[in-house]
């Protein structure tokens, strides 16, 4: 029922939504816009208060002060408009007579052939129609895509409420009952509708905007203030000494309504601003201010007080296309544009704009002083108007320059393709002196300059190396020496001949790149300073890396070059690099050697079966099958070996447990695995080592123990990870396997438990068997270079 009730009164609503349009663009057209405001003065005469700029009494010669002494030839207090709207609109004529007592007999001609200004129409008509259209069309839009969403609906009579009420002011301003009735009863309801939107967008987030109280009590005040106007526009019960209350009653209801807006907006970012709605709440919140301030303070707010408006409603309504681009954006996409961008842009911009705005003004009242009279209000306006289009003028500037200054100025641009490839030849560099080749290229190719040599500033020297002794080059490192207690890596420097670019630092050396002067004589420009800049950033960062490179290899070098026990944290980065080596040779062989095997293998078995082939011959080939299937079962043995699938995945204990299982298939001797859970779950190279630990020592129990049974336990104690391998074979001399290559397994098994930080006991006599507890960190510490950098961020993963 609710949907057929929506199929009946949407056609409906359509048909008299067009008619009104069709209404009110009949009245603009046919009658001409006055554009006076009266007053009633002291002796019950009517002067004129204010005039619209884009009326026709300004072209006819009325003026600020005038007295209005009759309309359509009875005297002015009788016409209609003058006694209950103060204005003189729809008249044919009237008497004014000027500050200077000069009466004057002006006359409006009504209908298609009216007195219609360009501007007036251009104000009245044309902007509010494009206007209309354009809400129209989003609400269009908005239908055919989401005519099911609530949301949405909501959103299109948002939009046609605004666009309806800006398009009726024009019908209002000539004192027509229905643009009245239209401003006085719909525009109050916008923020209502608006608010109603905000509850149906935000069910999806299951946020509630404001309560369903809160709106009917908006609704009740609201509906009271617009029943008193439309009462006052058709009937005669209401006096216009109470009109001028209820009026200010009305413009005070359109200011709370923006103001609960606002408020509700401003309030739901400072609940959300910590979530995934801070940009939602932010977007909608500026947008809303954007869009209702300007007419709220230019012209809502100085009606509220008693005075003039600053800016005609026709430029401020403006605004409102602020609503529609943004919501229908919400709606319509799954992201949300960057806000904060673009209000960081506008506040440069809005800061900068101020000073000329107001220079400008200042201007304009020297040149004017005396010669027009203008009011405050008039100068504002003037102010106000070149603030917002100086503001605009530069965000557009901005985007203008972004899109079509590359296309049109490629000249410019070179510096930032000259970045993109000194950043991908940088990539490649493996040493300082390849860096500096680089460097000095891709200066050389945009700068005509008449040196570029790399200089070494040692503050602890107070030196500065690879420099001559000619005048120029002694002065250069004089003046280094002098700022050398100040220079910053990735900093530029000014030198007496030329600038420098630090790229580098190795202690308390700098690395510097002086640029010498330009072959043209010319200075330095900014484009040419901030590449500059840039280059000397890039390279400071690649020179830092090859610097943490070559300090590696230095530590490298020295571990090996010690008598004493190899450093935990090379024994970890010699196992790690290996157990690299072990996965790429186990991928080699796996896509190479036994996929040719399993190819051969098939051709093999099509070839007996698809000819005939004599018994003797076919033993001979089921044989080389066979030989093949043993070779292929190798192969995948050796890479499982090499390389374990899923051992990170499968865990510790379900490690141990492939390997007891697989050893339980191929050795003579039992294994009794007991395994205890573990809280901690390990590290891939905790993991790692104790897979390889135990393959190590089941394969020495298969070689050399002679075992019958073997026992491995495994388990967490107190932070330690606890393993123990106990055989009852032969045994072995502990202290001869130190100086035996017979047990290097054994020995590498002491090595890997040395690159984890642990500690390991071997315990075995002559025909005692062979016993080895091992006691690892579940956290390893990590030792420092002298550079101060973790040694274990060297480690290969």
């Amino acid at each position: 029922m609710a949907n057929r009730s929506y199929r009946i009164s949407a056609p409906l609503f359509l048909i008299a939504f067009l008619v009104i349009l069709l209404y009110l663009t009949l009245t603009i057209i046919k009658e001409p816009f006055i554009g006076v405001e009266l007053v009633e003065g002291s002796k019950g005469d009517y002067l004129v208060k204010a005039l619209e700029p884009a009326g026709q009494a300004v072209s006819k010669g009325i003026m600020v002060g005038d007295k209005i002494i009759s309309v359509n030839g009875a005297p002015a207090g009788e016409y209609s408009n003058v006694k209950k709207f103060f204005s003189i609109e729809k008249s044919d004529s009237v008497l004014v007579e000027h500050s200077s007592k000069e009466q004057q007999l002006i006359v409006f001609n009504r209908g298609w052939y009216g007195d219609h200004s360009s501007w007036e129409l251009f104000i009245q008509l044309y902007i509010p129609l494009i206007s209309l259209i354009l809400f129209a069309g989003f609400s269009s839009f908005l239908y055919s895509k989401r005519k099911n969403d609530i949301a949405a609906l909501m959103l299109m009579l948002f939009f046609a409420t605004i666009g309806l009420c800006y398009y009726s002011s024009a019908a209002s301003y000539r004192s027509d009952p229905v643009g009245f009735s239209i401003i006085y009863f719909v525009l109050p309801s916008v923020p209502i509708i608006f608010l109603q939107f905000m509850n149906q967008y935000m069910k999806r987030y299951n946020v509630v905007f404001i309560s369903k109280s809160g709106l009917i009590s908006m609704l009740s005040a609201f509906g009271v203030v617009e029943l008193g106007m439309l009462l006052y526009v058709w009937t005669d019960l209401i006096s216009n000494d109470a009109f001028v209350y209820i009026r200010m009653l009305y413009y005070g209801t359109l200011i709370v309504g923006n103001f609960i807006c606002i408020y509700q907006l401003v309030r739901k970012y400072l609940q959300y601003r910590n979530t995934k709605f801070n940009s939602l709440f932010k977007i909608t919140l500026v947008s809303h201010i954007v869009a209702f301030t300007p007419f709220t303070a230019m012209n809502l707010l100085p009606l509220f007080i008693g005075g003039g408006q600053i800016l005609p409603a026709a430029f401020t309504s403006l605004f409102l296309f602020v609503l529609p681009i943004v919501y229908f954006y919400l709606l319509t996409s799954n992201q949300l544009f960057d806000i904060d961008f673009i209000l960081t842009r506008f506040k440069y911009y809005t800061l900068l704009s101020a000073v000329p705005a107001l220079l400008l003004t200042l201007a304009i009242i020297g040149v004017l002083n005396g010669k027009a009279d203008i009011s405050w209000i008039g100068y504002t306006q003037i102010f106000l108007s070149s603030y917002v289009l100086m503001t605009l003028f530069l965000y557009t500037k901005e985007q203008i320059d972004h899109k079509f200054r590359p296309r049109l100025f490629k000249a410019m641009y070179s510096y930032q393709d000259s970045l993109d490839r000194f950043s991908r030849k940088v990539a490649t560099v493996m040493k300082s002196t390849d860096l500096e080749a680089v460097l000095k290229q891709e200066i050389s190719e945009l700068l005509p300059v008449n040196r570029i040599d790399f200089v070494l500033v040692d503050q602890a020297d107070g030196a500065v190396h690879k420099l001559g002794e000619s005048d120029e080059e002694k002065g250069t490192s004089l003046f280094l020496l002098q700022v050398a207690e100040s220079l910053q890596v990735g900093e530029m420097v000014e030198l007496p001949h030329g600038i420098g670019l630090v790229i580098g630092r190795q202690r308390s050396k700098y690395h510097v790149v002086w640029i010498g002067s330009k072959t043209n004589h010319t200075r330095f420009n900014s484009d040419e300073l901030r590449w500059l800049k840039t280059l000397a950033n890039y390279s400071s960062i690649v020179f830092e890396n090859l610097y943490l490179i070559e300090g590696l290899i230095e530590d490298l070098e020295s571990e090996v070059r010690k008598e004493q026990t190899t450093a935990p944290w090379v024994l970890r980065l010699l196992f790690c690099l290996s157990e690299n080596e072990r996965r790429k040779l186990a991928a080699d062989l796996h896509d190479s050697a036994l996929q040719d095997q399993l190819i051969w293998y098939r051709k093999l078995e099509g070839v007996t079966n698809d000819y005939p082939i004599s018994d003797k011959l076919g033993d001979e080939l089921n044989e080389i099958k066979e030989g093949l299937l043993d070779v292929i079962h190798q192969i995948r043995e050796t890479c499982n070996e090499l390389r374990p699938p899923l051992l990170k995945e499968m865990g510790v204990i379900e490690a141990v447990e492939s390997i007891v299982e697989h050893s339980q298939m191929r050795d003579n001797f039992a294994v009794d695995f007991r395994p205890r859970p573990f809280n901690n779950p390990l590290n891939e190279e905790q993991i790692t080592a104790i897979y390889r630990i135990v393959q190590e020592l089941l394969r020495n129990a298969a070689k050399h123990a002679q075992a019958n049974r073997v026992t491995l336990e495994l388990e967490q104690r107190k932070g330690k990870i606890y393993f123990r391998y106990k055989d009852d074979g032969i045994g072995m001399d502990v202290d001869y396997m130190k100086a035996s290559f017979e047990h290097m397994g054994l020995s590498g098994i002491k090595e890997r438990v040395a690159s984890l930080e642990g500690d390991i006991t071997f315990r075995s006599k002559r025909g005692s068997g062979l016993e080895v507890v091992i006691n690892l960190p579940e956290t390893m510490t990590t030792g420092r270079s002298e550079r101060g950098l973790l040694r274990d961020s060297y480690l290969i993963s």
